[in-house]
């Protein structure tokens, strides 16, 4: 099933701005397409709120301020994967900021936005096969989201 251009199943893609090809699940991304992830253990989409700082509780308690926007942050976990896979990703994962499409569930649609990668974490399953338990990792957006 196909919605907006993205099949279930691929929550997430990735745009390849790394300069070079990009070889993930058996599948080669050249530079300048976008890369569908698979095999989530997490996909986890936050709506994080930024206040400026005018932003407190008065001496009555009652709670001002300006809300800057809303910031989506995606949390993402992949399983297992092989040695090139989690190559694929972390390269990915190493641009300053890309673009990215995700589901969102408060539009019901998949949205395109520029996005920011945070800290990523890979865990080693075995070491003789250098095969990955899991890599973990954060998106966070650029802009405030378009409500």
């Amino acid at each position: 099933m196909e919605r907006d251009g993205m099949y279930s199943g691929e929550l997430l893609q990735i745009y390849n701005g790394t300069g070079a090809a990009i070889k993930y699940h058996g599948q080669t991304y050249p530079s300048g397409t976008y890369v569908p992830l698979g095999r989530f253990t997490q996909y986890k989409v936050g709506f994080k709120k930024l206040w400026s700082s005018d932003t407190g509780r008065s001496m009555t308690g009652e709670n001002k301020g300006t809300l800057i926007g809303i910031f989506p942050k995606l949390e993402i976990k992949l399983g297992t994967m092989s040695e090139g896979d989690m190559s694929a990703i972390i390269n990915l994962t190493a641009q300053a900021s890309t673009d990215v499409r995700y589901y969102d569930g408060g539009t019901k649609s998949v949205v395109t936005a520029s996005f920011y990668f945070g800290d990523v974490d890979t865990e080693l399953k075995r070491k003789s096969s250098m095969s990955y338990k899991e890599i973990s990792f954060s998106i966070v957006a650029n802009k405030k989201r378009a409500v």
